[in-house]
């Protein structure tokens, strides 16, 4: 019977989480399409509110729609875990081809999901800002727009480090993920600032691990979405 039970809990939880993010696809690609966006960077204030998570799974939601091909960068260059995620591993990654080591097919990966390609960090590089910033990722992105209907940037926290400014005018929106519970009015509003102080166009914000009726039954936790 505990057995049964776990298993049906497993079920509610998958089925809980799966229309969380297609509610975050729904409410999200609204807002893209009402303001023109395919570019579209994923940040949080700090580390451990979900952003990755956040990003690849509503980059594979995006990617499950007909006829539209997706691709994730992870940007994150100091703690990158895009790839670990997507069960992939790459040989080389967005450092070693802003960094002339490699071509551009070189460093784009399928992944187990029809439409769904991914850019790897590749290695943590001593000055991931520069890199960013550099007018070669600018050229990379240029060229990616061309191929994938929509770009989805993992980013560092905005708080922490000043990595995320730079892709902020290579986007054409943001979308900024935080915890239930865990991130703080100050915290938020410092992220929102700083992003706005960039001219950064904030498209909406995704709560993670927002409790459910079912949380005093022994629970579990989804996301929830807020257009911008």
């Amino acid at each position: 019977m505990a057995k049964k039970l776990t298993e049906e809990k497993a079920r509610a939880l998958s089925f809980h989480v799966t229309e969380a993010y297609r509610k975050a696809r729904t409410s999200l690609v609204y807002s893209i399409i009402k303001k023109g966006c395919k570019k579209i960077v994923f940040t949080s204030p700090h580390k451990g509110e979900g952003k990755t998570t956040t990003a690849i799974n509503i980059a594979a939601a995006l990617a499950q729609q007909v006829d539209c091909r997706v691709l994730i960068i992870d940007c994150d260059l100091r703690r990158p875990s895009a790839h670990t995620r997507l069960s992939v591993q790459p040989e080389k990654g967005l450092a070693h081809y802003l960094n002339n080591e490699c071509q551009l097919d070189d460093i784009i990966v399928k992944t187990s999901l029809d439409q769904l390609d991914l850019i790897s960090y590749g290695e943590i590089p001593p000055n991931p800002s520069e890199l960013l910033s550099s007018e070669m990722m600018s050229d990379m992105v240029s060229e990616l727009e061309k191929r994938y209907d929509f770009i989805i940037f993992d980013t560092p926290p905005v708080i922490s480090v000043a990595d995320v400014i730079p892709l902020i005018g290579l986007s054409d929106g943001m979308v900024l993920v935080i915890r239930h519970n865990s991130t703080t009015y100050p915290e938020l509003d410092k992220a929102v600032d700083s992003l706005k102080r960039n001219n950064a166009k904030i498209i909406g914000m995704i709560v993670n691990k927002v409790p459910t009726p079912e949380t005093s039954k022994g629970g579990y936790y989804v996301s929830d979405s807020i257009g911008g």
